[in-house]
């Protein structure tokens, strides 16, 4: 019979025996992190302590009848089983393991009854990976063993709270068949604790770690006492977002006499953060190691004491939506200001996206992989702004960030200009970007030659006798295949016209001052009294087919 285990001891195939709070502790301390000191009451104990105790036919007496939807029902059965696992004598044999554990802990981090948190944690016989997470009770700052094994017994009744027994009822679980292990951890008298999210559960972002932080023990974060601190931190550039300050209005600590106090905080206090920046960057760290042991986004129970982190309890977040990306308008709404037929927005989703790939591609950047490039809502094309930073991913965020604001929206006003670094991606993008200035101007009077001619076959379709497949396919010939070597380059020449625009309002500065801008923008409005025609292309039948061939045979 094993009744208790070491954290040491277990990982997670020892779930079924000290449940999922006590295997995740486990495993953190089997990987090295900085876990307090504990051991587990298994499963077993529990399951002997109601054989010992005679307990388990009262208790199928008193559900036998219970109606599950009537709560006043539920409560005072509930209250008649918690009742009769207090009053209950714990057998010698676990007493006696719990006693020694607790002996050698102490002895461990040479402390007299040493304070501790005893948490319960459920598991059920057929479904060891089974949720209970927060049914069952936990208390803090529990001293001696009189009163650790008085609490345990209260663990062990907390599995027959009225929640706890409503929760299996309707999820289908057995009441004889899932047992209550208990977690018993080394206190850490926290000058700061919280929660640390590995992935942001408010947007989905997994690029985002979301951190909530307060003074005191981190039950004042857990039980939604306070408004923490609240910082998001981008993990893939190790930087904080944002850095919101709480109000933190109490914290909890330690009681002399055993248990917890709650303190109001001073007016300090609740303006200063409860972390620095680089305790911030730190701790995102330490979550980070933790996910890639796990594999999946944690939600982390930390506690920060001298200058040391410590990992209280790290479990999966379950409720973690799907990444959400954002989808602008920008360049799209000044070409294609109207909803846009169903043929149409057909041809133009995949037409933008072989651009847009097409310049990374010749900048020489990687392709983002299961991400659209280009969205379509209400019949309107949006550009997905996280496939282009995505794209751009091996430049700094001081290059990346105005790149991504010029590619997504050429036409608008950007504040910040373009950053210069002497990484080998934005080498490379520096020189294929001279490479089109100097190659492209030599071939495109040949692609627009080559283009006429393809459009002006098209044209001479006779619209009355084609099919309507004939006719879509003849349209996605020409602006898929036929404009492609032309419009590829558009996104680049954009680009060159950007940055020449940029290093003019560069040269200006200096020597004109506020007027830099006006003067800049009569250099480049052309010639005055110079006049454009375009021609209005002759009205012919199915206009909504061919709506896109007009308009690409429109642009050039």
């Amino acid at each position: 019979m094993t009744y208790i285990l070491s954290f040491n001891e277990v990982g997670k195939d020892r779930i079924a025996d000290v449940g999922g709070k006590g295997a995740n502790l486990g495993e953190l301390v089997g990987v090295g992190l900085p876990v307090p000191p504990g051991f587990c009451i298994t499963a077993e104990a529990y399951r002997d302590f109601l054989i010992e105790a005679g307990l388990q036919e009262p208790i199928r007496e008193v559900l036998a009848d219970m109606q599950p939807d009537d709560l006043e029902d539920v409560k005072s059965r509930s209250e008649a089983i918690q009742g009769l696992i207090n009053q209950s004598a714990i057998p010698a044999e676990i007493e006696s393991g719990i006693s020694e554990a607790y002996r050698k802990l102490c002895e461990e981090l040479e402390q007299a009854e040493l304070p501790v948190a005893v948490r319960s944690s459920a598991t059920a016989e057929d479904l060891p990976g089974a949720s209970f997470a927060g049914q069952q009770e936990t208390y803090l700052n529990i001293r001696g063993v009189p009163s650790l094994l008085e609490h345990s017994r209260l663990c062990w009744a907390s599995l027959w709270s009225h929640p706890a027994i409503t929760y299996r009822h309707e999820q289908g679980f057995e009441h004889e068949k899932v047992f209550l292990c208990i977690v018993v951890q080394a206190m850490i008298e926290a000058e700061v604790a919280g929660i640390l999210f590995t992935a942001n559960p408010v947007n989905g972002d997994r690029d985002e770690l979301l951190l909530n932080a307060s003074w005191g023990l981190g039950e004042s974060v857990v039980s939604g006492l306070v408004t923490p601190d609240t910082i998001t931190v981008r993990r893939s550039e190790g930087r904080i977002l944002d850095y919101a300050v709480g109000s933190k209005e109490m914290a909890i600590h330690y009681a002399a006499d055993g248990g917890t106090l709650e303190v109001g905080t001073s007016e300090d206090q609740r303006k200063t953060p409860a972390l620095t920046d680089p305790q911030v960057l730190e701790l995102a760290a330490l979550g980070g190691k933790i996910e890639e042991h796990y594999g999946s986004p944690q939600d982390i129970e930390w506690a920060l004491r001298k200058g040391k982190w410590y990992v209280l309890q790290s479990r999966p977040i379950t409720t973690l939506r799907e990444p959400s990306d954002l989808y602008i308008r920008s360049m799209f709404v000044e070409i294609f200001p109207d909803p846009l037929s169903p043929v149409f927005l057909s041809l133009i989703a995949p037409l933008f996206k072989s651009m847009l790939d097409f310049t990374f591609q010749y900048w020489g950047f990687s392709l983002p992989k299961d991400r659209p490039a280009v969205g379509v809502y209400y019949n309107q094309p949006y550009w997905n702004q996280n496939y282009i930073e995505a794209a751009f991913s091996s430049l700094s965020p001081e290059v990346r960030e105005p790149l991504v604001s010029a590619i997504a929206n050429p036409f608008g006003q950007h504040g910040a200009e373009t950053k210069r670094e002497l990484s080998l991606p934005y080498i490379r993008l520096v020189l294929n970007t001279l490479r089109f200035m100097i190659r492209f101007p030599k071939q495109m009077p040949g692609l627009i030659v080559k283009y006429r001619d393809q459009v002006a076959e098209v044209a001479e379709m006779s619209l009355e006798e084609a099919s309507d497949q004939e006719i879509i396919e003849a349209v996605r010939g020409l602006v898929l295949e036929d404009a492609s070597p032309l419009l590829d380059y558009d996104f680049l020449m954009i680009a060159v016209i950007g940055r020449t625009y940029e290093m003019l309002g560069t040269f200006l500065e200096p020597n004109f001052g506020e007027r830099t801008e006006e003067l800049r923008a009569k250099l480049i409005s052309g010639v005055t009294g110079n006049v454009m025609k375009r021609s209005t292309p002759k009205r012919r039948p199915r206009k909504a087919i061919c709506e896109g061939f007009l308009a690409v045979q429109a642009w050039y």
